[in-house]
C-alpha cells in the first residue's frame, strides 16, 4: 500500500529536519560556540521516543513481511532491525549525556560531539538505505492482502511535533525548525 511507503517517507523528511537542526547545533562545538543544550536534548529525546518507540517499530513489521515474501532480502532485513537497535541505544546514551549536562554535570565536549555526529551520520545512512532498498521492494512486493497483516500489527501514536497537536516540550523544537525552513526558503 502506497499510503504507508509515503508516510514513512514523510517521517523520514521530518527526521532530516531534526538531524540537520542536531548537527547545526554540534558544529558549534567545532567553533567552540554553545550549543542550545535543552534544544539538543529535546531533539533526542523526541528521536528516541517517536521514531524508536513508533516508527522503527512500524518498518521492522513492513519489512518482517517483506522478508517472508521474498527471502532474498532477509540479510537486508535482518541488517536494517540491527540499525534500529543501534540508533536506539546510541541516542539514549546521547540524551542521558546532555540531560547530565542540564542537571550540572561538566563533561568534555567531545562526549557529546562526537557521538552526536556520529549518531547523525549513521542515522541518514540508515534513512537512504531503508528508501533505496526496501521502500522500493515493499512497493512493488506486498499486495493489499499484505497491507491488511501489517496494519493489524502496528501500533499508531501521534506525532508530538510533526503531527496536529504539537507538545508542550517540543514547541521550541518546532519554532527552530519553521525559523530554518523560512529561512532556507
Amino acid at each position: 500500500m502506497e499510503n504507508e511507503i509515503t508516510e514513512l517517507r514523510k517521517e523520514h523528511v521530518n527526521f532530516r529536519k531534526l538531524l540537520d537542526l542536531l548537527e547545526q547545533q554540534l558544529d558549534l562545538f567545532h567553533y567552540g560556540e554553545t550549543p542550545d543544550y535543552p534544544l539538543m536534548t529535546d531533539i533526542l529525546h523526541y528521536m528516541t521516543r517517536y521514531p524508536d518507540h513508533f516508527h522503527h517499530p512500524k518498518e521492522d513489521v513492513i519489512f518482517g513481511r517483506l522478508a517472508q515474501c521474498d527471502s532474498r532480502v532477509v540479510q537486508r532485513v535482518e541488517g536494517l532491525a540491527r540499525q534500529h537497535h543501534v540508533i536506539a541505544e546510541s541516542g539514549a546514551r546521547i540524551h542521558d549525556n546532555l540531560e547530565s549536562v542540564l542537571n550540572g554535570a561538566v563533561m568534555p565536549r567531545r562526549m557529546i560531539e562526537a557521538p552526536g555526529l556520529l549518531y547523525v551520520s549513521y542515522y541518514r545512512t540508515h534513512m537512504d538505505q531503508e528508501e533505496s532498498e526496501l521502500f522500493v521492494l515493499a512497493d512493488k512486493l506486498l499486495g493489499d492482502d499484505d497491507w491488511k497483516k501489517i496494519n493489524g500489527e502496528m501500533r499508531s501514536h501521534p506525532d508530538p511535533i510533526f503531527g496536529h497537536d504539537i507538545e508542550e516540550r517540543y514547541r521550541a523544537v518546532y519554532r527552530h525548525i519553521v525559523q530554518t525552513t523560512a529561512c532556507a526558503g
